[in-house]
């Protein structure tokens, strides 16, 4: 009973402490995606809901690294608090050991292991992919027309110029129209016309009162006529062209799949077995920043202001250099593929298992 009381409070002081970490990062890491996001939707003319949508969508790829990130910082400073502060050695006091201290904390970094497994496996790329998808739509569609007098518009293979013109209303005058190309070349000038777009499907163009140049086979020659009344159709939405996904969009079934494939390469074998292995060997980050947060922050005393946030950084960029290192040498050898991302957690499992030695016997 009392060490569920001591587990709760322990957990009290720690989960604050992750949720704003855990809000800084995904901050950090959303923020360059925003910008991008926001001037595309402000070129397309696109809702807020969009925006939302396309982040709801990215959120668990950005997970795979705001969460073990939030959790070695919140580890470490919990900890670098506890004992700066004597709670942690009038718990040692009390009867409660090393390991009964920091159990719950390596519960929770097991639970966020597991449910990383589930993110970078599944969640993550199938989230990305949505959002690719739906950023490519976007790319391909305007909800929006900037109408302006004397300005030339470019309308899909058109291009449109009107000496005067309303982008309210879409009404203009003296307007010019022309299909640039040697031999589909097309002309048009007109007296009045109005451009009315049609969400999802292009731009209706309407004009009065005009003359039509179109090719002739000829070179010397062309055709000409008069018209009380010329309408033109301009898809805007291209349609869809087949491309190659990227590794961040492929779940790891369908990853494994690949490499499996007779067909494929031995570069993107190895390519396919490595990216399977540093998702898992990421998702464990949280199980082997435990191993480290716990003993460096219990294990030594009165730090500097900030030392234990420093200390995170420090394990982050040694760790994450390691995974890249790992990542590396998968791809550039058969046999190394599943096995070299886990360098990072292999290093950070033994030199967790030297600190917590030292920490455990104080």
């Amino acid at each position: 009973m009392l060490m569920r009381i001591v587990s709760r409070y322990l957990l009290k002081q720690f989960l604050p402490v992750f949720a704003a970490s855990l809000a800084m990062f995904l901050g950090v890491l959303l923020m360059n995606q925003f910008m991008r996001l926001f001037t595309t939707a402000m070129l397309k003319g696109l809702p807020l809901g969009w925006i939302l949508a396309c982040f709801a969508r990215l959120l668990p790829s950005f997970l795979s690294l705001a969460v073990p990130m939030a959790y070695l910082v919140a580890a470490l400073v919990t900890f670098g608090a506890l004992s700066d502060s004597g709670e942690a050695m009038a718990l040692r006091a009390a009867g409660f050991s090393y390991r009964e201290i920091t159990r719950p904390f390596l519960w929770l970094g097991v639970a966020l292991s597991v449910l990383l497994l589930y993110i970078n496996h599944k969640a993550g790329p199938d989230g990305y992919h949505s959002f690719r998808v739906r950023t490519t739509q976007a790319a391909q569609k305007m909800a929006r027309i900037d109408l302006e007098p004397r300005t030339f518009l470019r309308l899909g293979p058109w291009r449109l110029y009107a000496r005067e013109a309303d982008g309210s209303s879409g009404r203009m005058k003296d307007v010019y129209l022309v299909r640039p190309g040697s031999a589909d070349a097309v002309r048009v000038n007109a007296a009045r016309g109005r451009l009315t777009l049609e969400p999802g499907r292009g731009v209706d163009l309407v004009l009065e009162d005009g003359q039509l140049q179109l090719p002739n086979p000829d070179p010397e020659r062309f055709t000409s006529g008069r018209f009380d009344r010329y309408r033109v159709h301009v898809p805007l939405a291209a349609p869809p062209q087949p491309r190659e996904l990227d590794l961040q969009e492929l779940s790891t079934p369908r990853l494994l799949a690949r490499a499996r494939d007779p067909k494929t390469s031995a570069f993107h074998r190895r390519e396919y077995r490595t990216e399977a292995g540093a998702r898992t060997a990421g998702a464990l980050s949280p199980f082997v920043f435990f191993w480290l947060a716990a003993p460096l922050g219990l294990g030594f005393r009165r730090r500097a202001r900030g030392a234990d946030f420093a200390a995170s950084l420090f394990v982050m960029f040694v760790y994450y250099a390691l995974l890249v290192v790992g990542i590396s040498l998968g791809r550039h050898g058969e046999l190394l593929a599943p096995i070299a991302p886990f360098l990072g957690d292999a290093v950070g499992l033994g030199a967790g298992a030297w600190l917590t030695r030292l920490a455990a016997a104080k």
